[in-house]
């Protein structure tokens, strides 16, 4: 009979196999990472999700404009203010869009992608988001 519980693990033996596969700390340091710290702004966290990354986007910050996802009750200048307080950047213009849901259908289950809301940030001549750059 196999027994199936009462059994230990033991979790501090690691082996060779397992150390090969943790990331080398010079390739982590060079991953660009949005990271948004509360102590920045309080409303941080209730204005800007993440940095928003496509073809466009890309074909964009050569422009010096960058996409970023927000939340659905953010307007341009609270965008403006948390992307020049996260950044260090001076902000020209702030344009905001908001995208549509999108029908998708699986098999025959039909539902909706969700719409979301985006701001494109044009940025003064000489300052750069290096952690939006693909």
């Amino acid at each position: 009979m196999i027994k199936l519980f009462g059994k230990k693990r033991k979790e501090d033996k690691t082996t060779k196999a397992d150390k090969d596969l943790t990331m080398p700390e010079t390739v982590a340091e060079k991953r660009p990472v949005l990271v948004i710290d509360s102590s920045k702004g309080s409303r941080a966290l209730g204005v800007i999700k993440g940095i928003y990354l496509s073809e466009k986007a890309t074909l964009l910050s050569g422009y010096n404009q960058y996409i970023f996802k927000t939340f659905a009750n953010t307007n341009k200048s609270e965008a403006g203010k948390m992307i020049e307080k996260l950044f260090n950047v001076k902000v020209k213009a702030v344009k905001i869009l908001n995208m549509p849901q999108k029908r998708k259908d699986v098999g025959k289950h039909s539902g909706f992608r969700a719409g979301f809301k985006k701001a494109v940030v044009v940025l003064e001549k000489g300052y750069t988001i290096e952690q939006a750059k693909p």
